[in-house]
């Protein structure tokens, strides 16, 4: 069944069966032939003629949208299992875009020094394109600001991280006459703070609000004087705001290291998480020394 399901993937993906069969180093008749096997066993009509192109049936798209993560899954676990011999792991990590800007790339760093035999592939997406490549077994960890549970899904705490107000024109308070600069209202961490920052500063609402794409929008806007900006704490201290520029705020947004569960039972992801909570926390306790 795996080598029908990966030919039903390479269709897919290629439209063609002699682009399949290029992809996959088979010939045509090999291709075709693993099709019909899996539409034997399945038991379902899988393709159909789409002019000169084959295309997978409704049934076939449902089935692959179940396979996919699981062939993946077994590709990643056979590469660890055959690694562990040599006490090596590989993995791909994908970072928020907010993380990846932020504090993200130290502390995996930090954390790398400690795993000498660790290698991790790095990626930046959106939280939300983030959760859905894990879902999907095209990365084995993500590192995230979310509130989109995933019943596929195994998240695990790192760290609450909290917001901070940033005075126009790097001034020492905010000019209350000017509007709210901050994270579009679809993003992960926007849905995740929202609330909570309406509920205990409804007062930063009193002008209009500004909703922007990135953070460091936000940062290059307060900075000219267009409004008093919303961003994370931690990126205050990758572009070395002074402390009198901004106030850190009670509001937290929650970030989390998520993976699928059959990788979060293998020896090496306990100890690796650990160590990255650990280096989190202390990198956040040095903002406030």
């Amino acid at each position: 069944m795996l080598d029908g399901i990966e030919a039903l993937m390479a269709l897919e993906k290629h439209e063609t069966v002699s682009q399949a069969a290029l992809s996959l180093r088979l010939t045509q008749s090999a291709v075709s032939k693993r099709l019909q096997a899996l539409q034997i066993e399945l038991d379902m009509k899988l393709v159909e003629p789409d002019g000169r192109r084959l295309k997978l049936t409704p049934e076939a798209l449902q089935f692959l949208s179940k396979a996919k993560p699981l062939l993946l899954e077994l590709k990643n676990l056979s590469i660890n299992t055959a690694n562990k011999s040599n006490h090596i792991s590989h993995f791909s990590l994908a970072l928020s875009d907010s993380i990846a800007g932020s504090f993200g790339p130290a502390v995996i760093d930090k954390t790398l020094k400690s795993f000498k035999n660790l290698k991790l592939d790095i990626h930046v997406h959106r939280s939300l394109m983030l959760l859905e490549n894990v879902t999907l077994g095209k990365y084995q960890l993500g590192i995230c600001t979310s509130n989109d549970a995933r019943k596929d899904l195994a998240s695990y705490h790192l760290v609450d991280e909290p917001l901070a107000l940033l005075y126009a024109e790097n001034k020492d308070k905010p000019n209350r006459n000017l509007p709210l600069i901050t994270i579009e209202e679809n993003s992960a961490t926007w849905k995740s703070i929202g609330p909570s920052i309406k509920k205990e500063y409804p007062q930063l609402f009193a002008n209009s609000v500004i909703y922007v794409e990135s953070f460091l929008a936000v940062y290059q806007m307060t900075k000219v004087g267009l409004g008093n900006g919303l961003i994370p704490l931690g990126l205050c201290k990758e572009l070395n705001i002074k402390k009198k520029h901004y106030r850190k705020l009670k509001v937290t947004r929650p970030i989390s290291l998520v993976t699928r569960k059959t990788i979060a039972q293998l020896d090496i992801f306990n100890p690796f998480y650990l160590e990255l909570k650990t280096n989190i926390n202390n990198y956040f306790a040095d903002i406030e020394k």
